[in-house]
């Protein structure tokens, strides 16, 4: 007699792991086009605008498919969705890093943007599945995979533009991509719970709260792409600084910021903590954004940026756990794509937008000052939408096998 064997269950750190190793990958060559924008005007022509709009096409396909990735994540599991993201990301950088002409690198871009979009909503819903006792802390660690992404962008891609090209460098960054769409089988097997409820339910959050939220990140995912954009080719325009020494204040803005959203995740794991923890990164990040546009030079461009990273990147964790303990009834995919569509159409509107003013009034002031400013009104906006929330989430009961 035989007894059937229940599936495997990967325990919650490679949970965790894979889903901050996506974000990560993903990150790796998105912030790579910051990285290497002095490579590609070099090589395109590109204008410092239209550097923006390099991150406008990546952020156009993630704020058009990340709605429909938490409708699937909801629907088909978040494993297989987060799979096929990461393999179709890989194979958009494998041509970018081909391109023989600056519309088909643009095209590679939009679609890489596209894939893009479909990480966030499912590791959100398997993060939020396992680790709810503390949301904030284990959504921020998920969420590291951003600067980690960006890190290493900063560190590894332009030395090996320097040494070989920037083709190989955007082709390392393929392969990353496509290895961690492997590393996906790990997860087959886990649990993704459910919350009670019709997915269209009223439950969660309001509409104005829905607004507040999503005007927040609509702001800061601009202004921190703005950031992440431009600053290696402000640094190395404006400061006198080396492409390879930009990139490692790149760098180093990316890894404080590692640390950044483990504290402000950590902070608004607090009760009542989670609004108050964001309104602590927008302050710190509308003070160091101040003192960039300030002209700050030298020796205190690096504390300045690693600050600036901590707030302006830091944020995001928090974010995401605010998303998912309001979500109720809604679902959690489902609310993080509707969410993550309006992120990411902050991040197709700022930095061409501020990329274009500063150019046509010759004037980085302009950039960081306005970026500075539009932080304070997002920061205003979450203050004025947000209400205290519930004493406790709706109880998770649905289990589904991803």
């Amino acid at each position: 007699m035989t007894t059937a064997r229940s599936p495997r269950v990967p325990g919650p750190w490679a949970v965790v792991g894979v889903s901050l190793a996506a974000l990560a990958a993903g990150t790796f060559a998105t912030i790579g086009i910051g990285a290497l924008a002095p490579e590609l005007q070099e090589e395109f022509g590109f204008s410092r605008g239209e550097i923006g709009v390099l991150i406008a096409l990546v952020s156009v396909g993630s704020a058009v498919a990340s709605r429909r990735a938490g409708v699937l994540t909801d629907s088909v599991g978040p494993v297989k969705v987060i799979a096929v993201s990461l393999v179709v990301f890989g194979a958009a950088i494998s041509v970018a890093a081909a391109a023989p002409l600056a519309a088909v690198f643009m095209v590679a871009v939009l679609v890489a943007g596209l894939a893009y979009g479909g990480i966030n909503p499912p590791t959100n819903v398997i993060v939020a599945g396992r680790m709810e006792a503390r949301l904030g802390f284990f959504m921020s660690v998920k969420q590291t995979g951003v600067p980690v992404g960006g890190f290493f962008a900063g560190v590894v891609l332009p030395p090996i533009a320097i040494w070989t090209s920037w083709h190989y460098a955007f082709a390392f960054a393929a392969v990353t991509a496509l290895a961690v769409a492997g590393s996906t089988v790990l997860l087959q097997g886990a649990a993704v719970l459910r919350a009670a409820g019709p997915a269209d339910s009223e439950s969660g959050p309001s509409r104005r709260e829905r607004i507040s939220m999503g005007f927040y990140g609509f702001v800061m995912a601009g202004a921190q792409w703005v950031f992440v954009t431009y600053l290696v080719l402000y640094l190395t325009e404006g400061s006198g600084f080396s492409l390879q020494a930009a990139g490692l204040v790149l760098a180093l803005a990316m890894a404080v910021s590692v640390a950044g959203r483990l504290f402000w995740g950590w902070l608004s794991d607090r009760p009542g903590r989670r609004v108050s923890a964001l309104l602590g990164a927008t302050a710190l990040a509308i003070a160091m954004l101040g003192l960039i546009a300030g002209g700050i030079g030298g020796a205190a461009v690096w504390p300045v940026a690693a600050l600036t990273g901590a707030a302006l990147v830091g944020w995001n964790g928090a974010f995401h756990a605010l998303i998912a303990e309001r979500a109720g009834t809604r679902g959690i995919g489902r609310l993080s794509g509707e969410m993550m569509a309006v992120v990411f159409a902050g991040c197709v509107v700022f930095p061409p937008l501020f990329g274009f003013l500063s150019e046509a009034l010759d004037s980085w002031t302009v950039l960081w000052a306005g970026t500075a400013a539009a932080v304070a009104l997002g920061g205003v906006g979450l203050l004025a939408g947000s209400r205290k929330p519930a004493a406790a989430r709706p109880a998770l009961l649905d289990v589904k096998e991803s």
